[in-house]
């Protein structure tokens, strides 16, 4: 490769500009490393609590970790994706947010995720070479150990990129939870994350899936995915534990979800499940989300609660099978949009789209291929 420069967005700190700043690409990889010119990126809600200053975040940075992109360069040593495919120059892909050492306790025990010396996209600092660690930027630059999938001709860019966090951290909820078929299931939290439930829970087997929101046109969005029953809670007020019981014939909901980020809600999800109901915990992971629960209502109803940071890479796999099946059934195109220009101004436009809940998934198209 030629000597030459590629454009990255630049995260300084809450309260400071975004800039546009140019980073040189590196004239040869490493045998491990794959190089990514990267067509789509979508802003997740993560991103717009770390822009504003909800935790702390190592600056400066190339922030984003939900993107599809195509090789342009590929180390001598990257034969294949996770599940074996042959990879090469020109292909799509999207890959595991996070890289594991592949050595440590967690690694070794089922949660790379949670590796002692963890890697994620999108959260590194960015003033040093590669300088391309996150999806705000033209290109981005593949360590070793990254978990590649090859993304199938029939997935478009808007149906891939937000695998990469939220349909993952889904199907890694579910998988944590060993979810079965069921009668009920209660998604709390229509954002990207509740719709991916929806449609994802519906197709495995939940008989009756009921939503919930405070935002209506979340909940038609949620009808589109697979929703039986919508429940605005602004709305019921203190009467949505009696609208749930009363669709649920009185038992409770086998499963519930919570994807709200509002701990607040945790209380309510606890009374809606069904005795020896399952509760998974997937949204409100920021610190000091305190919120008082009575362990009673956890040991006479038999209650199971699960959490999840991250995923590991097979819930990927899952995510894409899972879209690649329904694809047809549910429109996961749209949750992504509108598009805003790929500068500093586009990215804060897209952080406050999302923020002000007027979009699910903002984008930035850094190339177009």
């Amino acid at each position: 490769m030629e000597n030459r420069n590629a454009s990255a967005l630049i995260f300084n700190g809450k309260d400071k500009p975004i800039e546009k700043n140019s980073f040189p690409l590196p004239v040869k990889l490493s045998n491990y490393e794959v190089l990514v010119s990267i067509s789509l990126s979508t802003v997740c809600g993560s991103d717009v609590h770390t822009w504003l200053g909800h935790r702390s975040f190592p600056t400066p940075s190339v922030m984003g970790h939900e993107m599809v992109g195509v090789i342009e360069d590929i180390g001598s040593k990257v034969t294949t994706d996770y599940l074996g495919n042959k990879l090469t120059k020109g292909d799509r892909i999207i890959w595991s947010m996070t890289v594991g050492c592949g050595n440590c306790f967690f690694c070794n025990n089922g949660l790379p995720q949670k590796c002692h010396d963890m890697f994620k996209y999108g959260h590194s600092k960015s003033d040093a070479q590669p300088h391309f660690t996150g999806g705000f930027a033209e290109y981005i630059i593949l360590k070793k150990g990254s978990s590649i999938f090859k993304v199938p001709s029939d997935i478009t860019d808007d149906e891939a990129a937000p695998l990469m966090c939220a349909g993952a951290t889904v199907t890694s909820g579910l998988e944590i939870a060993n979810f079965q078929p069921c009668d009920y299931i209660v998604i709390q939290g229509c954002g990207a994350l509740g719709l991916y439930a929806c449609s994802f829970t519906k197709e495995l087997g939940a008989k009756k899936v009921i939503a919930i929101d405070t935002i209506e046109k979340r909940l038609e969005l949620a009808k589109l995915f697979g929703a039986d029953f919508t429940i605005n809670a602004k709305k019921v007020g203190e009467q949505l534990v009696q609208k749930v019981m009363e669709i649920t014939n009185g038992n409770g909901a086998d499963y519930v979800v919570e994807m709200t980020g509002d701990p607040k809600v945790i209380t309510q999800g606890i009374k809606i499940l069904r005795i020896g109901g399952k509760y998974i915990l997937l949204g409100a992971i920021y610190p000091e989300n305190f919120v008082t629960i009575d362990s009673s209502e956890i040991i006479t109803k038999c209650i199971q609660i699960f959490g999840m940071h991250n995923y590991h890479p097979k819930s990927l796999q899952s995510a894409l099978n899972l879209v690649q099946k329904t694809r047809t059934k549910f429109p996961y195109s749209k949750l992504v949009g509108p598009v805003f220009q790929f500068s500093s101004n586009g990215l804060e436009d897209a952080f406050n789209s999302l923020n002000s809940k007027d979009s699910i998934r903002p984008a930035l198209k850094p190339n177009i291929h």
